[in-house]
């Protein structure tokens, strides 16, 4: 695969890498070359950099092991996630940066960029990085969405004014023995930054001290590791280290100093420049993509390790939603209304909550472009064992999902039925919708032909608004009128003769009183 580079001669492109990274150089090989002994062991430094992905909640118990020992790392947060359950809050990221940790891109809905359409990558990667800026943090730094790039994702990476972009791979690992051992500084592409592959539970602490004994070893360089989760004794997932053996790691990386180990942020790495933020054209309104589900969507994803929302299977431009305590199965069905597919849901060992078949929740390539202040129009067809109910969700100006409203429930139906429904307002803010009907018991739901449009306008209903507007007006307009006519008011003239007006003499206790 070719790497994606800037469109600057050659020469000229590496000397602007070279001139980025030269004063961390100058510093770190002056750092090591000052120790005694040991110290000159590596003719240039090794350079650790811990970078966290995703910015889930647990990943402040790694932050405050990287300050106990006086170390910092680059968090790549999903901005859209920001403020969800389980998820970093901005107050998170203002603590996090000014500890002097880096804050760094993940585009905003955390998609597999290598299955979504140019102008909606385009706007994951410009508006994550505007985002961050408009919340106080200067970003130059972005991480693929597990991975996933290609030379044109490069290009869209670097036009939104990233100064680099971490991959999850390339160096040597257990995946691939006969790679580097380190990155280079500066890399030979900035755009796709190599790593050691992403830590999960398979990695021991001796796994953690090798990866960079074995650079110290190489004659030192640049090793770029991936954490995601940081779990307790239990519970730990896939994509997870125990804090025990992270807070071991850090200490024992804390103490290679002597050897010209040190720890750097990807921004002290390479130290470009903070660009200016380029605007990304929002999505113009449309209906629903894929209205019939007729479009199969991404093949099978067998990678364990791709955290990635699972849209295996589903429709393109859909996926799968819900929660609580149940057994879903999804299949793709020729039982269809509309076209040769449709999608059926089969809940069992039902406990509680529902699951629905929703628009993808993105930037507005599948999701529903909204007015605020206006109503729309659902519609769908289905069958179903059950009850069923229209689900909706509203995405915010910082691209955070919320669930908004639902309809009022729709009978069972053995035959094909549409279903259809005018939603409220859309509430102050919101930019984009998502919506499918839901099961909330055991049984089946198979669905079809869904549809979506703005609702016209109450004609009678603004009639009257601007009737009763126009009474009010004309009724003030009076008012005011006779005002200014009126002279001012006289005082009424006293016969005469006849004595003037006196007040009655307060009592001795209200004397007394006052």
């Amino acid at each position: 695969m070719r790497a994606w580079a800037p469109r600057w001669p050659r020469i000229s492109r590496a000397w602007r890498l070279a001139a980025r990274a030269l004063p961390v150089a100058l510093l770190l090989t002056t750092a090591a070359w000052a120790q005694p002994g040991s110290a000159r062991a590596a003719a240039r430094p090794t350079v650790v950099t811990l970078t966290f992905d995703d910015g889930t909640a647990d990943q402040m118990t790694a932050a405050r092991v990287l300050h106990t020992y006086g170390v910092r790392g680059t968090f790549f947060v999903i901005t859209g996630a920001i403020g969800s359950p389980h998820y970093l809050t901005r107050a998170d990221l203002r603590w996090l940066a000014a500890a002097g940790d880096e804050i760094g891109g993940h585009t905003v809905s955390h998609l597999d960029l290598l299955n979504t359409s140019v102008p909606e990558t385009r706007r994951q990667l410009c508006a994550g990085r505007a985002i961050l800026s408009h919340w106080g943090f200067p970003v130059t730094s972005f991480a693929y969405p597990d991975g996933a790039y290609n030379r044109a994702t490069e290009a869209l990476v670097h036009g939104c004014g990233y100064t680099s972009a971490r991959i999850a791979g390339g160096l040597r690992g257990s995946d691939c023995p006969g790679c580097a051992v380190t990155e280079s500084i500066p890399p030979a592409d900035p755009y796709a930054i190599r790593t050691a592959g992403q830590v999960d539970t398979s990695w021991t602490l001796a796994d953690l001290e090798q990866v960079v004994i074995r650079a110290e070893q190489a004659g030192g360089g640049w090793v770029p590791l991936i954490f995601h989760h940081i779990c307790r004794a239990d519970g730990c997932g896939q994509l997870s280290i125990r804090a025990s053996t992270f807070s071991a790691f850090v200490q024992w990386l804390a103490q290679r100093s002597p050897r010209g180990t040190v720890v750097r942020t990807v921004h002290d790495v390479l130290a470009g420049p903070v660009r200016p933020l380029v605007p990304a054209p929002a999505a113009r309104p449309h209906g629903v993509a894929n209205p019939s589900l007729e479009q199969a969507g991404p093949a099978a994803e067998t990678n364990p390790w791709m955290e990635t929302p699972d849209r295996s299977g589903a429709p393109a431009c859909w996926m799968p939603g819900g929660y609580g305590h149940n057994t879903v199965r999804w299949q793709r069905t020729q039982d269809a209304h509309t076209g040769r597919w449709a999608e059926r849901l089969t809940m069992t060992n039902y406990h509680s909550g529902g699951a629905e078949l929703l628009p993808l929740f993105d930037l507005g390539a599948c999701s529903l472009p909204v007015v605020a202040g206006r109503s729309y129009q659902l519609g769908a067809w289905y069958t179903s064992s059950a009850k069923t109910q229209f689900s909706v969700y509203y995405r915010d100006a910082a691209g955070r999902w919320h669930y908004w409203t639902a309809s009022p429930y729709f009978p069972p139906a053995a035959n094909w039925v549409r279903a259809s429904w005018q939603t409220p307002a859309v509430p102050a803010g919101a930019t984009g919708l998502s919506y499918g009907l839901s099961l909330f018991s055991a049984g089946t739901l198979t669905t079809d032909g869904y549809s979506f449009a703005a609702a016209p306008p109450d004609i009678v209903r603004s009639i009257l608004d601007w009737g009763l507007l126009a009474a009010v007006s004309l009724i003030t307009l009076i008012a005011i009128a006779r005002r200014l006519t009126r002279g001012p008011r006289a005082d009424p003239p006293q016969a005469a003769g006849s004595a003037p007006q006196r007040t009655r003499p307060r009592a001795a206790s209200e004397r007394r009183a006052s």
